[in-house]
């Protein structure tokens, strides 16, 4: 059986005002919980996502988890500038990052099982 992903959002962290608008979020605390049922393991990661006012804005009371869930698997992009100043820059993805870690976890647990099997006798 495949792992089986279910992610929300645990916390909100909201700014009381911002340019015109009030309870503008500025951060999403997220939790990633996969399980894998046929062989009855489970890993989770967690994390914060932090935010700007953009061109669109949702009022706090209308907001869905759906909805701050996307802001959080918007893809960013990220420059680094190193010592000598070349500058790199990459694209990251929270959902394939974390969902790639707890799905490592799971094969790690399911390699420890394999060799730390069940006592016969028991």
């Amino acid at each position: 059986m495949e792992n089986i992903f279910k992610w929300s959002i645990e916390k909100l962290r909201v700014a009381p005002q911002q340019d015109d608008k009030t309870n503008v979020v500025i951060q999403a605390d997220w939790l990633c919980v996969v399980m894998n049922n046929e062989n009855i393991v489970q890993a989770a990661a967690s994390g914060a996502k932090s935010f700007t006012l953009g061109d669109s804005f949702t009022p706090f009371n209308q907001l869905t988890e759906a909805q701050v869930l996307g802001w959080c698997f918007e893809p960013e992009t990220v420059s680094e500038t190193d010592r000598e100043g070349n500058v790199t820059t990459s694209v990251k993805n929270l959902k394939t990052d974390a969902e790639a870690q707890v799905t490592g976890q799971i094969a790690r647990q399911l390699a420890q099982k394999e060799s730390e099997p069940a006592l016969p006798w028991v």
